[in-house]
């Protein structure tokens, strides 16, 4: 059995900007099939994973793209002008490298004659070398998806920076979690989804073909102890395991709140309240599916979302997988 850090490492070995999410997807399946559980791939490109049992239906969910960029148009000088798979803060882009699927490198800048405050992606462009349109046609298409270049390290103190925690972190945690339960009655579906970063669209295809009694969503949410930070919120780096209360997208159902809340208590777990104003995870479209589903959610937290060097901490996530098993294996019932 993998630990958590060597899933993250094996899934770092690949991109998936929302859309192009097949090189992750395979290597989920990879590791499904190493632990003997049985794995699907719907027409969605949701990788559903399943561990037999006699209970109620449990839906794991993490979704497996990122934001990304993709390639529109290449001008007469070579310059690669693009749009974004996903929300981005401007400012985070400017000047950073970036990676094509194919292995093209480029660096996003920005027109010269725009003031900061005028900038928007249409003033933007990767600078891949290329010295005319031909030329970088030879490298890349329009249509070709970019993602941020980096790679996961390790910082001091057990955190770790990488582009890309959102939502690598999830994709660890329920992979890690679903191979690794033993005393679980539940009938538990693991969901890794598309597209998630451009509206909640693959677990609503997910939510719907599986049909689950209930379900757990497993994200990162924003670390609010940075300096400067005019927000409101409890979470902070390295407070343990952040249980969802309610995003932009749902409210987390009473009972999985209290599940959750009683067997981190119980476990000595540490935990903290995940309340947002501003966004969402996949919560959103499973809450609804079907008749509804009661959801709720295990959130990590994370500095610098959608950035290129995201900061989290080893231990909170060694948290929400304590908290995500111990509450399965233990509870006989949670709805």
């Amino acid at each position: 059995m993998l630990s958590i850090k060597e899933i993250l490492d094996r899934l770092y070995k690949v991109k998936s900007p929302a859309g192009f999410e097949g090189d992750i997807a395979k290597v989920i399946s990879a590791i499904a099939k190493e632990n003997n559980l049985e794995y699907r791939t719907d027409a969605m490109g949701n990788v559903i994973v399943h561990r037999k049992g006699a209970g109620k239906k449990c839906l794991i969910d993490a979704h497996m793209d990122t934001i990304g960029f993709l390639a529109t148009y290449i001008d007469e000088k070579g310059f690669v002008r693009f749009d974004t798979l996903g929300g981005f803060d401007l400012p985070d882009i400017h000047h950073v490298t970036v990676e094509f699927l194919n292995g093209t490198c480029g660096v996003i800048s920005y027109e010269q004659k725009t003031d900061f405050k005028d900038r928007k992606v249409s003033s933007m462009f990767i600078d891949i070398g290329a010295k005319s349109e031909a030329e970088a046609k030879e490298l890349i298409l329009p249509g070709d998806a970019a993602v941020y270049a980096g790679e996961l390290r390790e910082l001091s103190n057990g955190k770790i920076s990488a582009p890309y925690l959102d939502n690598r972190i999830g994709v660890a945690v329920a992979l890690f979690v679903i191979c690794s339960l033993k005393d679980c009655e539940y009938d538990v579906y693991a969901a890794f989804t598309v597209q998630e970063e451009v509206g909640l669209r693959g677990a609503k295809t997910a939510a719907y073909g599986i049909d689950a009694d209930f379900a757990i969503v497993v994200d990162v949410t924003d670390s609010c102890d940075t300096p400067g930070f005019d927000g409101f919120g409890e979470v902070k780096m390295s407070d343990g395991a952040a249980i969802k209360i309610m995003d932009k997208a749902a409210i987390a159902h009473p009972a999985i709140v209290s599940a959750l809340c009683e067997t981190a208590e119980h476990e000595k777990i540490k935990y903290t309240r995940d309340i947002i104003t501003i966004g969402g995870t996949d919560a959103g479209s499973i809450h609804t599916s079907r008749s509804g589903v009661p959801t709720g959610g295990i959130s990590v937290p994370v500095r610098y979302i959608h950035s290129p060097c995201e900061v989290a901490d080893m231990a909170d996530i060694e948290a929400s997988v304590k908290l995500l098993v111990k509450t399965l294996e233990n509870h006989a019932v949670i709805i």
